[in-house]
């Protein structure tokens, strides 16, 4: 009678040992993938070490040395760059692998991450991942609750179907300055655990507000065919991002009673785009009601900022 009780004790322990040896973090929604991975992980820890004024020296020489290196080669590279991009997906593909070895990245940034593996695996690495883990844990029932809807106006919004496999986003301790990042062809979601700027309801839209970024082209090629044949000029070239940041954070709060998009409480329109807000709130908000179409929403839009050249 022993030997099928331990059998079924070694089989689940077994599947927990996977699970935990697994960068997926399972969601009851498939609007997203979720991973916190290893290597991905390190690389954006080490950025943000390097990002410290001076650099921080929390380690041996081998991790002084690759901070180093990083403050050198790596923090100067635009997230959202090709370059950056390629590493990022690359390191993302490794999941917990033992070395970098083999993976076509640059050997100077594979001898750097290899150098400190082990080092970041035994200080580090537990806690964060444990941290990731949580923060996709909190935002699950969430997007169990909200994620279908804001799927569905998202793409009536934009007018660009969702796309048909979730968006990989890939969750780890430090993503950049502003707490989240995505790059195209393929879509991928950098997104940081740690950012006050994500918790709790916030971090429903910013997870929809970077995915938001795979469907906003059509508005963007409308504004731009739009100004280039009447001969004139946005008062700001991203002006398409406030409209994003504006179109996602109030679908998101049309949702949740209450919710202050990240916009506004942040101040982003006041910085960035002043004026934009009323802007908005006359002309495209009758547009995401439907109460007006596309076509005459990018047309008013161009008349109320723009400029003859």
């Amino acid at each position: 009678m022993w030997k099928p009780a331990l059998v079924l004790l070694m089989t689940f322990t077994g599947l927990c040992r996977a699970q935990q040896n697994s960068d997926l973090v399972s969601v009851p929604d498939a609007t997203f993938e979720f991973k916190s991975g290893f290597w991905c992980n390190l690389h954006h820890f080490l950025i943000e070490q390097a990002v410290q004024t001076p650099a921080s020296r929390s380690g041996p020489a081998e991790w002084d040395a690759a901070v180093d290196y990083y403050r050198a080669k790596v923090v100067s590279l635009d997230p959202l760059s090709e370059e950056s991009a390629q590493i990022n997906l690359r390191l993302s593909d490794q999941k917990s692998s033992a070395s970098l070895d083999g993976t076509g990245l640059s050997v100077a940034l594979v001898n750097a991450l290899n150098s400190v593996a082990d080092f970041y695996r035994k200080r580090w690495w537990p806690a964060q991942d444990q941290a990731n883990r949580a923060w996709v844990a909190q935002l699950s029932p969430r997007l169990e609750k909200y994620g279908g809807v804001l799927r569905q106006r998202l793409a009536v919004a934009y007018a660009t179907p969702w796309p048909p496999d979730p968006i990989h986003v890939h969750v780890v301790e430090y993503a950049n300055s502003t707490g989240a990042y995505t790059t195209l062809d393929p879509t991928h979601t950098t997104v940081s655990s740690t950012s006050d700027a994500n918790q709790g309801d916030s971090g429903l839209e910013i997870v929809f507000h970077e995915a938001s970024h795979a469907l906003i082209s059509k508005i963007r090629t409308a504004l731009s065919d739009e100004v280039r044949a009447r001969n004139r000029l946005l008062v700001h070239r991203d002006f398409w991002h406030a409209i994003l940041f504006y179109t996602t954070g109030e679908t998101v709060h049309q949702c949740l009673d209450g919710y202050t998009p990240y916009a506004v409480r942040h101040s982003l329109y006041e910085r960035s785009w002043p004026g934009v807000p009323e802007i908005l709130e006359g002309i495209w908000k009758p547009y995401m009601d439907g109460k007006v179409d596309l076509e005459t929403a990018i047309r008013r839009l161009v008349d109320a900022y723009s400029l003859p050249k």
